[in-house]
């Protein structure tokens, strides 16, 4: 398990389109991960409990790893939790809404919800849940880098998330669905040029196998390339 991984997902459920994971530090330090597909939800309640070893009379504090869905950057001089719906109306489908949550990400609010179904289901597990966005983690790990101009890739099995920072503020998050890798570099090589970004560090973290043709493919067209 890399060392992303284990500094900012020690204790958690990371809540993806793909289904869910549960992370955790074992005894000897190293990290356990367990992946359920998507629809297997109502398992998290029997799953968690299991894997955490969660005691209903501690109540301990649990990581809940939102990455459901990109958030939506609110500029602070605007953002008034009262109207949070409202923003997210703008930009997702709340048919089946439930809870939403901010996170500080430099001048801006980050703004994501949980639908109803999976709120309720988070909210029968004998923890103590502390929701975050996967977006926040890779804000701040960038941050704790003391990078000023960097993308990160965020990749998946079926989609990829991208996080880029300009003079050391997010200019944007967004999620692309993975398709071949030369859409990935065609993007990520758009992004910077829109975003006014010309030679900035690209980070690659794999939340599955290691793709080297594609980060092959990064590197002949990126000066700094660091993979996670």
């Amino acid at each position: 398990m890399d060392t992303f991984i284990s500094t900012y997902y020690k204790k958690s459920i990371r809540l993806t389109p793909d289904g869910f994971s549960l992370f955790k530090q074992s005894e000897n330090g190293k990290m356990v991960r367990n992946d359920y597909p998507a629809g297997e939800n109502v398992l998290l309640t029997t799953k968690a409990p299991e894997f955490f070893g969660m005691d209903a009379a501690s109540m301990e504090p649990i990581d809940i790893i939102v990455g459901t869905h990109v958030p939506m950057l609110v500029p602070d001089v605007i953002y008034d939790d009262s109207k949070a719906k409202e923003y997210l109306c703008m930009q997702f489908d709340l048919t089946h809404y439930g809870q939403h949550f901010s996170d500080q990400l430099g001048h801006y609010r980050s703004l994501y919800f949980l639908s109803q179904n999976v709120y309720s289901t988070v909210n029968q597990l004998p923890c103590i849940p502390h929701f975050t966005s996967e977006g926040t983690l890779l804000y701040r790990f960038l941050i704790e880098k003391g990078e000023k101009e960097a993308v990160l890739l965020s990749i998946n099995e079926h989609y990829v998330d991208v996080l880029a920072l300009h003079g050391g503020e997010p200019s944007f998050v967004n999620r692309l669905t993975r398709t071949e890798n030369v859409d990935i570099l065609y993007y990520t090589l758009n992004s910077m040029q829109q975003f006014g970004l010309a030679s900035p560090t690209l980070f690659v973290h794999y939340f599955n196998d290691n793709n080297r043709k594609l980060n092959d493919l990064l590197k002949k067209y990126h000066q700094n390339v660091v993979i996670l």
